[in-house]
């Protein structure tokens, strides 16, 4: 079915969604193919050379076999990738060092970490020790938008993540996303925004459902999201309307469209790969 829905996302909904303590995650049986996790999901990427699907966890960049199960930290790496994106070929993280994590790479925020070898190693590019983003996201012509933990400000990178300036905006978000019209998402306390004007300034889309994850697929033409009530949707359509494709277990942490055009969400029941041909 097709929905527009009013975007009176509920405050103090979203606020628990965001705070909950990170918990381990048990395998249930079900119709859809399931992976129990042991770790929290902030993010799920794509690897642009090979379609591997990649969760950006506690515990590092785990891949995701062709069967669902998960496999190992890619390069034996376990730090806590907050946040997570591809651009061009490359891995941008940020986040917190794990018990393994080289010094070099920043303690107690790695600022922004970069990998053009899809995770086997990593090198330390900006603010290094200094932020924290949770909400970076790249867009089709490989600009970087992120939001880290110390302020509001969208910041903007054109050079793979080396360099960063301020796009304008100051906004509270929770996920920040962009579609093949170069269109920038951000889902907010107040609802769902998007910019025209690479994120400097936003404005609220009045129909979106009260989503709180929001990610594109791996060639922007697609988004999907989670809303505060565990409801799952898509937009092909640059967010003008949006289809229910189905419903998370529990609270969802991370939701993607994989290379394959399944759905991936992380939820209660682990990782979980649904049909996303709505």
């Amino acid at each position: 079915m097709h929905f527009r829905v009013r975007a009176a996302v509920a405050v103090a909904a979203l606020a628990i969604l965001t705070l909950t303590a990170c918990t381990a995650q048990t395998p249930t049986a079900g119709d859809d193919h399931t992976s129990g996790l042991s770790t929290h999901v902030h993010a799920i990427i794509t690897d642009p050379t090979t379609g591997t699907t990649i969760l950006g966890t506690h515990d590092g960049l785990l891949p995701v076999e062709s069967d669902g199960t998960v496999g190992d930290p890619i390069g034996g790496h376990e730090f806590d990738a907050m946040g997570l994106a591809v651009t061009g070929d490359a891995f941008v993280a940020s986040g917190h060092p794990g018990a393994n994590t080289p010094a070099e790479w920043g303690s107690p925020h790695l600022g922004i970490i970069r990998s053009d070898d899809a995770g086997q190693t990593w090198s330390p590019i900006a603010y290094t020790s200094e932020k924290d983003f949770h909400a970076l996201t790249a867009g089709p012509d490989g600009t970087l938008y992120g939001i880290s933990t110390d302020e509001p400000a969208v910041l903007t990178s054109t050079d793979g993540g080396s360099t960063w300036t301020a796009a304008g905006a100051n906004i509270s978000a929770y996920a920040l996303t962009v579609d093949d019209t170069g269109t920038v998402y951000a889902t907010t306390p107040g609802g769902v925004l998007f910019s025209v004007d690479g994120a400097a300034t936003f404005a609220p889309i009045a129909d979106a459902p009260a989503l709180y994850l929001l990610s594109a697929s791996p060639d922007h033409s697609r988004l999907v999201g989670v809303d505060v009530e565990g409801t799952i949707w898509i937009s092909a359509d640059a967010a003008v309307s949006w289809t229910e494709a189905g419903s998370a277990d529990g609270q969802a942490q991370a939701v993607a469209l994989t290379s394959s055009g399944e759905i991936a969400v992380a939820d209660d029941s682990g990782l979980r790969l649904l049909g996303g041909d709505q």
